[in-house]
């Protein structure tokens, strides 16, 4: 195989890959995907999540769920 072959299948890789990953972002399949992802972990209780006045879901972090668990099980004794 000679460089300039070589060369063009490397650009026609490349350039595929791009335009694939560019008709990927405008129809937001990753989007979609993440959002059900998401939903799901949240459903089954794998992740902890709250809602803001706009609606939108934040992630709580581990950090605030444990300090709360311990905040309780101290006010509970």
């Amino acid at each position: 195989m000679d460089p300039t072959l070589h060369t063009l299948i490397a650009v026609g890789c490349i350039a595929g890959a791009f335009y694939a990953g560019k008709m990927l972002t405008a129809k937001s399949l990753f989007e979609d995907i993440a959002t059900k992802m998401l939903d799901k972990l949240e459903f089954d209780g794998f992740i902890a999540v709250k809602k803001d006045k706009d609606g939108e879901k934040d992630l709580i972090p581990i950090s605030e769920i444990i300090a709360k668990a311990t905040r309780d099980a101290i006010n509970a004794k």
